[in-house]
């Protein structure tokens, strides 16, 4: 997985565990993109001090994941119901299906992890 993107579904789960500081810090660099020294001028600290916080965030996010495993537990069920989803959808394409209210319900399916 993508670095950036493990990072981030890590904080969308596990975010709300960190301190306001490790929160803000994080969100200005995965997600608003500042650069190490503008967040130092941000925090008032040092550019190897957000390093170092950045790093000792990040291995905190991932031994929150080791212990509750609540993103692999996300992706295994989001690659259930797209599995489920598609053959849903080649069902109905194989069979020329039209019932009411499965196309909404293969819309439906896709959409519940989201």
């Amino acid at each position: 997985m993508d670095k950036l993107l493990e990072i981030t579904l890590l904080y969308d789960f596990y975010g709300e565990l960190l301190t306001d500081k490790q929160k803000s810090v994080m969100e200005l660099y995965y997600l608003n993109d500042f650069s190490l020294h503008e967040i130092a001028a941000e925090h008032g600290i040092t550019r190897q001090a957000v390093l170092d916080m950045i790093k000792r965030t990040e291995k905190l996010l991932a031994q929150y994941e080791q212990k509750l495993g609540l993103v692999s537990k996300y992706l295994e069920q989001k690659a259930k119901l797209d599995r489920i989803t598609e053959k849903l959808k080649g069902i109905i394409k194989e069979n020329g299906l039209v019932i009411e209210g499965l196309d909404t319900l293969t819309e439906e399916l896709s959409q519940i992890l989201d």
